[in-house]
């Protein structure tokens, strides 16, 4: 199987990639919604790397409430299901991948991390991947 782990942000979507072989997640690209059309961008990667399953980053909130960016993200999740209704989707907690990612780029210089925002994102997207991979 071949999964394809998603840090969706309006702005930025982080991607890694992982194979049921394995089960080791790869950082692999980000997406800037703002210069390429993310599905079919993702109709691309889908087509390419013959995906089995989808594993989104869901934020979900302690309290369990529905707002902000979960409200966001579960809207991405209802296109990503019509888009590809033969693909299951599955969600993962992304508490504190941001913060992992951002502490394993800390030795970049601050530019070097301005110039590349969507390392973070790709970061983010493997640790969601790989959360999902080591509890399965």
């Amino acid at each position: 199987m071949n999964y394809l782990g998603i840090d969706y942000g309006e702005h930025r979507v982080g991607i890694a990639f992982a194979d049921s072989e394995m089960k080791w997640a790869f950082a692999r690209e980000t997406i800037d919604q703002k210069k390429t059309d993310l599905m079919t961008r993702l109709s691309e990667l889908v087509k390419l790397n013959k995906i089995d399953i989808f594993v989104v980053g869901m934020p979900y909130r302690p309290d369990g409430r529905k707002d902000g960016k979960n409200v966001v993200v579960e809207e991405f999740v209802r296109k990503l299901a019509e888009r590809f209704p033969e693909i299951p989707i599955k969600t993962e907690d992304e508490a504190y991948t941001s913060v992992a990612a951002l502490q394993e780029t800390s030795y970049l210089k601050k530019k070097k991390k301005q110039q590349d925002k969507g390392l973070v994102d790709r970061l983010a997207a493997q640790h969601i991947l790989q959360s999902y991979l080591d509890n399965c």
